[in-house]
């Protein structure tokens, strides 16, 4: 019978955990297929790519939770103890409890949260792509028409030599199709563009150098396409790659009557999506900022507004 992930990750804290000689041989294969590891790459390679991907999303979790993971896996730089007993009472120092075994358990929480989480990376297709976002800051502006959205991603390269990334917008509104334009602000340049559908379209972004397997790289792009008075009254992001953080500002040139936080919906309901609850006023600049972190995939995060 195969091992879960979540048995994989259990394989790693022994002896000194990823500081280990022999970690790359006790790496499994699921482990390795969500991390990226190639069947080549050198030990201290798989090493890299494994810590890389393991440390990225112990910032996910709680404050608990991470101590006690990073500490487990021997991540963290004041846990590099030779045993895993000794990292787990540091472990246990550093979230105030008295016993290694509350870090145990904590880092059996953690490392069950990580292993579906990886598990969701190995079975989405675009995984393949090499690459999934960090981070994501967008200023959508309608005070000016047509509108204009303006995004800063931080991306993580999952594998070695990736040169190039996929932008991806869609822009709903009007009988024709969408007129989506991309303009690079920094970090890359467009290759090519395709039409997916009437409103979606796709772009290919050349990167200012390859990046490594753990890398980061950031870019802003702006984009445009319907004028204001066609555009559907929401900015939403709905990732299908694992997004830690994103933050949203909507300049208006008119206020709108009422505004809604989009708090991760499914996308087919934010067209009737209006809870009081969700109620939030735009700034004396007719400006709102909201944020959002641990963005679960398939769910739609952002703005919906009513007309003035």
């Amino acid at each position: 019978m195969a091992a879960s992930t979540y048995d994989e990750l259990l394989e790693i804290p022994r002896g000194r955990g990823m500081l280990a000689n022999d970690v790359a041989d006790r790496i499994g294969p699921g482990l390795r297929v969500a991390c990226g590891v190639a069947p080549d790459d050198s030990p201290a390679l798989v090493r890299r790519k494994v810590g890389d991907r393991l440390g990225e999303l112990c910032g996910r979790l709680p404050t608990d939770l991470r101590i006690s993971v990073l500490a487990a896996l021997a991540l963290h730089p004041e846990a590099d103890h030779q045993f895993m007993q000794d990292r787990m009472g540091w472990a246990a120092h550093h979230i105030n409890r008295d016993h290694p075994r509350a870090a145990v358990r904590r880092m059996k929480v953690g490392f069950r949260i990580i292993a579906e989480q990886l598990d969701d990376l190995v079975d989405d297709p675009t995984i393949n792509q090499g690459w999934h976002a960090v981070s994501l800051r967008a200023l959508l502006r309608m005070d000016v028409d047509p509108p204009q959205l303006l995004e800063e991603r931080t991306i993580v390269s999952t594998a070695d030599g990736l040169e190039e990334v996929e932008l991806r917008l869609s822009a709903p509104g009007g009988d024709d199709d969408s007129p989506i334009n991309a303009t690079v602000l920094y970090g890359g340049e467009i290759t090519g563009s395709e039409r997916v559908a009437p409103s979606h379209r796709k772009f290919a972004l050349r990167l200012p150098a390859p990046l490594r397997a753990g890398e980061q790289h950031e870019y802003g792009v702006r984009f445009t396409a319907h004028p204001r008075a066609v555009m559907p009254p929401y900015y939403v992001l709905t990732p299908l790659q694992p997004c830690a953080k994103f933050s949203v500002r909507v300049r208006f040139a008119a206020v709108p009557a009422r505004i809604w936080r989009v708090d991760g919906i499914p996308p087919r309901a934010i067209d009737d999506y209006a809870p009081d609850d969700a109620l939030v006023s735009a700034d004396r600049f007719g400006e709102v900022a909201l944020e959002f972190s641990r963005l679960q995939q398939g769910l739609s995060y952002g703005v919906r507004w009513a007309a003035p």
